[in-house]
């Protein structure tokens, strides 16, 4: 037993086949009726002298009512039926209208039918005339064929075999020419569905083809992506090594330094030049000292005490120090989501990667505008977190901060986390700040993200996870 989608398949390439024969007979009627309605008047003419007037008037008058009913259903067809109307009516119609025309030929050559031998033999060469051409333009459909070639030939062959022996040849002949071209239209119309049916194999395969090709494409754009992303992940593991590696050595080194300066302030006494001095190198090793803790925060080996956190409650805390830092022409906004889940982070740190969040969006609107910080819940999976093996899918809370500045290109997007990259001018960014809200991210288990396009402002996401007694 054939599959149901394969015997669906089958009904829908007959129904197509079908359609498509319809829509070729009915695509060349109006030359067809044209060529049949002049027949008939040349006719109408040479027989009309001895047939009497009557009897050629009304069978041509029979002729044109006829072609004129198949050639309004024709344009019909051609109108409606290919806008999506059934046409199951239509191949009833044609074969109909093709008997009728048929008929009128056969019984006006029975009514029409001259003694003379000469007007015999006209009559007969304009009905074969007729059913070969009506082979020619309906080749596509058998029965429309067969509807006209009999009814048309056969009234003819009588008329022969009735005139006595001697035409009983010419009788014969005329079925055999009937029964050939009927035959020939059998042939030409399988051949037609082969064609139609190849043609739509054809069409299903390009189809196929096609639907291929796009999967293809668009498996090779993920590819690509995921390249990429790998890539880039690769690139900011292997400066988080690099960094936090010569962070944690340079710390080491600052912190004996500190030591060492602090011993001998204390040992320098009353002596006010050697404490100035050594108090001046203090600072500046405690500088180099916080510089590395940025280092190790990206490097994702700065000491986190992450506990349940209420985000909500730390930004209204923080609120007025984020106020402070931004100018006047700034306009500030926050809008905090109701009933937020505690989450894992380090207080102080979040607070920081904030603080530098807000710093980077007033930097970036030099003329004024509008920075907003919002919260929210928000569930991560595989493919948001791709690129971040230190988060695992779940439940998160959201801190949003989104600026109306310049916003920033693919290229610096592309590097926005790099320590030490900014494009600040000299002297105006260390190019830490990012970089630590990522380190911070990451080591949290958590996100972080920026959106942006030029002229069209930034929006920086941190995703901290949602504590387990909040999941």
């Amino acid at each position: 037993m054939a599959p149901t989608g394969n015997r669906m398949r089958t009904d829908t390439d007959a129904s197509f086949v079908e359609y498509e024969r319809l829509r070729t007979v009915f695509h060349t009627a109006p030359l067809t009726l044209a060529v049949n309605v002049v027949n008939a008047i040349l006719t109408a003419v040479v027989l009309g002298p001895v047939a009497g007037a009557r009897p050629p008037i009304a069978w041509l008058a029979a002729i044109v009512v006829v072609s004129a009913i198949r050639w309004v259903g024709g344009r019909r067809f051609l109108r409606l039926v290919g806008k999506g109307e059934p046409y199951r009516f239509w191949p009833t119609f044609s074969v109909l209208g093709s008997l009728a025309t048929g008929v009128t030929w056969g019984l006006g050559a029975i009514i029409l039918f001259p003694e003379s031998e000469s007007y015999q033999l006209f009559l007969a060469l304009v009905i074969g005339g007729m059913g070969a051409g009506a082979l020619a333009v309906n080749a596509a459909h058998l029965p429309t064929v067969a509807a006209f070639v009999l009814p048309s030939a056969l009234p003819v062959a009588a008329c022969f075999f009735a005139r006595g022996a001697e035409w009983r040849v010419s009788a014969v002949m005329i079925v055999i020419y009937a029964a050939a071209l009927c035959l020939i239209g059998s042939r030409a119309h399988c051949a037609f569905g082969r064609g139609v049916r190849l043609q739509q194999a054809l069409e299903r395969e390009q189809r196929k083809l096609g639907e291929a090709n796009a999967r293809l494409m668009e498996e090779v754009i993920q590819r690509r992506a995921a390249e990429a992303t790998l890539h880039q992940a690769q690139k900011m593991e292997a400066i988080g090594h690099l960094t936090g590696g010569l962070a944690h050595d340079f710390n080491n080194l600052l912190q004996v330094m500190i030591g060492n300066l602090n011993l001998i302030r204390r040992v320098a006494g009353d002596n006010t030049r050697i404490v100035k001095y050594a108090e001046a190198a203090e600072q500046a090793a405690m500088r180099g000292a916080e510089l590395t803790s940025s280092l190790l925060t990206f490097a994702r080996r700065q000491a986190l005490e992450s506990v349940a956190v209420d985000a909500n409650a730390l930004l209204r805390e923080f609120e007025p120090l984020l106020v402070r830092t931004l100018a006047a022409k700034v306009r500030f906004e926050i809008v905090l989501a109701p009933n937020l889940p505690l989450c894992l982070a380090d207080p102080a740190h979040f607070q920081s990667a904030v603080l530098n969040l807000v710093i980077n969006a007033r930097d970036a609107m030099q003329d004024g505008g509008v920075l907003s910080v919002s919260t929210g819940v928000e569930t991560l999976g595989p493919p948001e977190l791709a690129d971040n093996p230190d988060a695992n899918p779940g439940r998160f809370v959201r801190v949003s901060v989104r600026d109306t500045g310049i916003g920033m290109s693919a290229d610096v997007l592309a590097r926005v986390f790099e320590p030490f990259f900014t494009t600040k001018e000299v002297g105006k960014g260390s190019g830490l700040g990012l970089s630590q809200v990522y380190g911070f991210a990451r080591q949290s288990g958590g996100h972080v993200r920026l959106v942006s396009a030029p002229h069209q402002g930034t929006e920086a996401t941190l995703w901290l996870p949602v504590a387990e007694a909040d999941s």
